[in-house]
């Protein structure tokens, strides 16, 4: 490869990644939930086998592998998924480098292009080394650029061997953009003091304060009758379910919201006069307005019984995941040795808040604390996706840094 960088085999191997089509589906029972995430799977086995390391993919498709290191240190994990977003298709990505960027309008082909006007993220890259898609496709950096960084970082190590490094304990997830990344994680089996998940964008950031979640849903069932007939009895659940929604008063949106403010966001939406579904998700970092958001919903719901006695109105809440923040409080080894690491680099860290969730806030309530890690992409799920170059070789210093002994 003609394109100058401090890691070549590893922008070579994030460009042999995204060629795989790995999209999860979230329709599909099984794990992982399309056999075409094995693809990259066996070929991430293969590698790490041809490195002279023992991986192995268990019966749910998390691909594991253990490496021995010096005696005594605490044993880090790495991990990263090998599965895709659904927006867009990620069958026939065909990335395409930008070297020297000017800072103008990429045009990705004749109906897309993108500007730092409009994608903040083209910000203060000028003269970087970018790979973009050809507007047809995702690029896949999320995740496999992340990938890609823990592979070479597992290279690095095999052909240097005269470096000491930490054990360590790698772990390529499938079905994670379906959020069933963390399903069948297994900690013994992973054997990592605590981890890193590589996958977020900005290599700067050291990530572990993420949404508490949870989710709800409300059924009404109305009294259909023929309209011409409809007095006094006729009860219309379209009607009442945006109702429920009045009644939750003027609550903070998505389109509100940025940093560690919470949300209500009502995703979905169905009805007749018969019967009528709203779906929300509810977030916020504080576990205490997470509760307060469901005290408003089940207000609401009991409102709404009183004005409409004849309907049948029920309003099921469930959680999804919590913030790791807690478990890194208590047991902060793992963001302590990162900014050790970043601070040897000569990185600026930051914390910034989570606005969504990660396979490592499940990993953290299951065993193994796992803060995210940038991985120098951007844009993610979309055609307008892009990696920066020098910024991934930073998250390859980075990661190599953490297992170093």
């Amino acid at each position: 490869m003609e394109t100058k960088t401090k890691y070549p085999e590893a922008l070579e191997a994030f460009l042999r990644y995204v060629a795989v089509d790995t999209q999860s589906d979230e329709n599909s029972p099984t794990s992982p939930s399309a056999s075409k995430e094995y693809d990259l799977l066996r070929m991430l086995e293969n590698e790490l086998k041809e490195l002279g390391y023992k991986p192995y993919i268990d019966e749910f498709g998390l691909l594991y592998c253990n490496v021995p290191g010096k005696a005594g240190l605490e044993t880090v994990g790495l991990c990263s998924h090998v599965d895709t977003a659904s927006e867009l298709t990620g069958k026939n990505v065909k990335p395409r480098i930008i070297e020297n960027y000017n800072g103008s309008v990429i045009e990705l082909n004749e109906t897309y292009s993108m500007s730092p006007k409009e994608f903040k993220s083209l910000e203060g890259r000028k003269g970087q080394t970018l790979v973009v898609t050809d507007g047809n496709t995702l690029l896949g950096g999320d995740d496999k650029a992340g990938v890609a960084a823990i592979m070479e970082a597992a290279r690095y190590y095999a052909v240097h061997k005269e470096i000491e490094h930490r054990p360590f304990s790698i772990l390529f997830t499938v079905d994670e953009e379906i959020g069933r990344g963390a399903d069948h994680f297994d900690s013994k089996k992973f054997g990592a003091d605590f981890a890193y998940t590589v996958d977020g964008d900005d290599y700067h950031d050291i990530a572990f304060d993420n949404f508490n979640a949870s989710h709800a849903t409300l059924e009404v069932h109305g009294v259909a009758v023929h309209p011409g007939e409809a007095k006094g009895v006729m009860v219309n659940a379209a009607l009442v379910a945006m109702r429920f929604d009045e009644l939750l008063g003027d609550y903070k949106k998505p389109s509100d919201t940025e940093g560690r403010e919470g949300f209500i966001h009502l995703i979905s939406m169905e009805g007749s006069v018969d019967r009528a579904t709203l779906h929300y998700i509810l977030r916020n970092h504080e576990s205490s307005l997470l509760k307060r958001q469901k005290e408003t919903l089940l207000a609401a719901l009991e409102k709404l019984r009183e004005e409409y006695p004849a309907a049948e109105i029920e309003l099921e809440i469930g959680d999804d995941y919590r913030n790791m923040k807690e478990k890194v409080d208590a047991d902060p080894r793992s963001v302590d040795l990162a900014k050790k690491v970043f601070e040897k680099l000569g990185i600026e860290y930051r914390f910034p808040p989570i606005r969504g969730g990660t396979d490592g806030a499940n990993f953290s309530f299951k065993g193994c604390i796992t803060p995210n890690l940038g991985t120098g992409s951007y844009n993610h799920h979309g055609r307008f996706e892009f990696l920066s170059v020098p910024e991934f070789e930073k998250v390859i210093d980075i990661v190599i840094g953490l297992l170093k002994a």
